[in-house]
């Protein structure tokens, strides 16, 4: 019997789901990432991250982007860390902090356009004002009970993370909701 070489391909929750568009909002599965939790006790813990992911966010609920990798810090020494399908930082971390892989466990869509921010106006309990939601941002909340973490990653561009068991549901809210910026017909 022949051994595969290859692990399992990875399948997307929303596969059977068509993006979202029209002449002023896309709204879209954004696959093709990984997705790290770190987080660490130890004085040194931020200074061993930067070595390796690079420059860290300030405070929490913020995001820092160096070059293919995103980072957001999510509680007090503990981050996500969002990159590239090949990106190796869980490797290059392990034994420096405690590393928990959630990229098979997550789905990332993404919303843009100018209506973007009014879309999930309708659907999350946070202050999505340019002024206080400003690029950069990043927020755990929920859409319809269904815990989600938002970051603004543009003016009008926003990835919206959420467990891939509950990604159908909170899709078809997120569609839903911008029905009213569909084309006319």
């Amino acid at each position: 019997m022949k051994e595969s070489a290859s692990m399992l391909e990875r399948r997307s929750a929303l596969a059977s789901a068509k993006p979202y568009k029209s002449a002023v909002l896309t709204i879209a599965e954004r696959p093709g990432f990984t997705l790290t939790q770190v987080a660490g006790l130890s004085p040194d813990f931020e200074a061993k991250l930067a070595d390796v992911a690079g420059s860290l966010p300030e405070t929490v609920a913020r995001a820092q982007s160096n070059g293919e990798r995103t980072l957001f810090r999510i509680g007090p020494a503990q981050f996500w860390i969002v990159g590239p399908e090949t990106d190796d930082v869980a490797s290059r971390l392990a034994g420096a902090c405690a590393v928990t892989p959630l990229t098979s466990s997550r789905v990332r869509i993404g919303i843009e356009g100018a209506p973007a921010r009014d879309v999930l106006a309708m659907l999350i309990p946070v202050d999505l004002h340019r002024s206080v939601f400003a690029p950069g941002s990043v927020a755990l909340t929920g859409i319809h009970h269904t815990p989600v973490t938002v970051h603004c990653r543009g003016e009008d561009a926003f990835d919206v993370y959420v467990m891939r068991t509950f990604a159908r549901d909170v899709w078809d809210a997120i569609t839903d909701a911008a029905l009213r910026f569909a084309d006319d017909p």
